[in-house]
């Protein structure tokens, strides 16, 4: 069985590179030594009401759903569950979706254990281009400017200057 990140970069504004859906899956760890995934404490932390939460550790807006990895028992039931957490996730974070249409850009993240959405406002911040992997703690630079700039704001600032303000 494998295990790790499964993403959705809805819309170009999210960091989606293609025109067509598609989800895409990064194994575990997705560094070495480490964390299965970086944003997992933050994760760990988040405050839920009913079945859905929220992290204070992430200042922008999201939502989080649990999931019970026992529903791979009933591949139909986990299914049909995991597409009502995230219209629940869709809705709570202002969004609609409508037979293939999505009101907004947003990214979508998911392992056995919770879904998160984070609403999207822009595509990248000063020159550095955010996606999925990016709210999962593994922002890309492509130049030295970029690194200098990531580590002068920090990955928080950038997250929440591309994402929808809570």
């Amino acid at each position: 069985m494998l295990y790790g990140l499964v993403f959705y970069n809805g819309g170009k504004i999210a960091g989606a590179s293609q025109r067509h859906k598609h989800l895409q899956l990064v194994p575990f760890p997705l560094i070495p030594n480490g964390l299965k995934i970086p944003i997992q404490p933050a994760i760990v932390s988040a405050n839920f009401e009913n079945s859905l939460g929220t992290t204070p550790s992430f200042p922008f807006h999201h939502a989080i759903a649990k999931l019970n990895p026992d529903w791979t028992q009933s591949p139909l039931d986990a299914a049909q569950t995991t597409l009502e957490y995230y219209h629940t996730l869709l809705r709570a974070v202002g969004l609609t979706c409508n037979e293939n249409q999505q009101s907004g850009a947003y990214n979508l993240l998911a392992t056995r254990e919770w879904m998160l959405i984070v609403p999207r406002s822009q595509e990248d911040f000063e020159s550095i281009g955010v996606n999925s992997l990016g709210f999962a703690g593994a922002l890309l630079v492509r130049n030295e400017q970029q690194m200098k700039m990531l580590k002068e704001y920090g990955p928080m600032t950038i997250l929440k200057n591309v994402a929808q303000s809570p």
